[in-house]
């Protein structure tokens, strides 16, 4: 723990500079957009789950992804957390140059393969997490770790940090929250489990003062140079040697858009978007498709990063022109289904009718877009 205190003041004192270069401006607002992970040994990027319901910009029904949770995932279901994150809201955050202050409940959880149905490995729920890198400080009002199924096939317990005895069953037993201090975590271990870590807490800490020892659930005290997003990490590279560090379009070549990467494993970071939004559509302008019109529903019907709604160039040639008139004209009362719906579907209702015409007459002429996304460029290291 020692060496890795060591690099983390290393990390600061240049995560200091980097601050100074930006200035400490008053509080600005920023919506979470990511909260990722690497996984031991692969170093595979793992998209953590934190939001749920259409007022979180999530889909009201199947297919879910992330960081959207599905309702219907058994351990969503038997620890309700679809429900308490939809009744919480979503998290609010304030940078202020320094700190990232968080007002609400952040309740992120893995789970295999980040698939929405797999088996949870484990869950972190903090309200008002606060993060100060040039501190190394975390602070929260509450935060628990709940286990998730799978570590138990291989007889682990992460949030105890322990290895389950021959019994296989868990025995021991933590307890959060001690003397209402979020840092403060007591643990019990019973003889045939057996300690093969310190217990999963708020951030790294050692024992003392009537409190267990801590291995950090948000040590995020490096900030990571982006020119579109803040990122604070664990470490100071997070980019993979492909150039990806983020899901959605950086990479263009696969359906998993990150490759492994060992030199990478174990790596966590949170990744905040200015709460920037000039369509008031609810997606902030770094994340939508349709930068300056409305499409809070984000339809992108040919996959080419650009929504419907800004997007009649059906040709993909780069501009909406005579051909793509032609083309519209061929869709006209044909098939609009959801989700995919029609390309010629500019407003996504579900058909192709006389509103879309006057629409993709106000396309023609121009490119698609603008757009928020990184588009037809890999690797794509500045943007998702």
């Amino acid at each position: 723990m020692r060496t890795r205190f060591a690099r983390l003041m290393a990390a600061a004192i240049a995560t200091v500079s980097i601050l100074a270069a930006w200035g400490t401006a008053s509080a600005a607002p920023y919506v979470l957009v990511a909260d990722y992970r690497r996984t031991p040994q692969s170093g595979t990027l793992s998209s953590l789950f934190f939001k749920s319901g259409t007022a979180q910009g999530c889909p009201a029904a199947a297919p879910f992804r992330q960081p959207c949770y599905n309702p219907a995932n058994p351990f969503v279901i038997a620890n309700t957390i679809a429900t308490q994150v939809q009744a919480a809201g979503l998290a609010t955050w304030d940078w202020n140059g320094t700190t990232m202050t968080g007002t609400g409940l952040l309740w992120s959880t893995s789970f295999t393969n980040a698939n929405s149905l797999g088996q949870s490995i484990s869950s972190s729920k903090a309200t008002n997490l606060t993060l100060t890198p040039t501190t190394l400080t975390t602070t929260a009002t509450t935060y628990e770790c709940i286990e998730g199924e799978f570590l138990a096939s291989v007889n682990v317990n992460s949030c105890i940090g322990v290895e389950l005895g021959v019994d296989g069953l868990l025995q021991s037993t933590i307890v959060y929250n001690v003397g209402g201090d979020p840092s403060c975590v007591n643990r019990t271990i019973v003889p045939d489990d057996q300690s093969n870590a310190g217990p999963r807490g708020l951030f790294n800490a050692v024992a003392g003062g009537g409190c267990d020892g801590m291995q950090g659930a948000y040590n995020h005290w490096i900030v990571v140079p982006n020119p579109r997003f803040l990122i604070l990490s664990e470490a100071p590279n997070i980019i993979g040697a492909d150039g990806c560090y983020m899901f959605g379009r950086a990479s263009e070549k696969s359906t998993s858009p990150c490759a492994p990467d060992v030199a990478l494993a174990l790596v966590n970071y949170l990744i905040f978007a200015p709460a920037v939004d000039a369509d008031s559509d609810g997606v902030v302008d770094a994340l939508d498709n349709c930068r300056t019109l409305s499409n809070a529903t984000q339809v992108d019907s040919d996959g080419d990063g650009f929504g419907n709604r800004c997007d009649g160039d059906l040709n993909g040639n780069g501009s909406t022109d005579a051909q793509d008139t032609t083309l519209y004209r061929q869709q006209l009362g044909q098939p609009s289904v959801a989700p995919t719906f029609n390309a010629a579907d500019i407003n996504a209702n579900g058909s192709v009718n006389a509103q879309d015409t006057t629409l993709f007459r106000q396309l023609v002429g121009s490119p698609p877009g603008p757009s928020g996304l990184c588009n037809g460029i890999f690797p794509c290291p500045a943007n998702p």
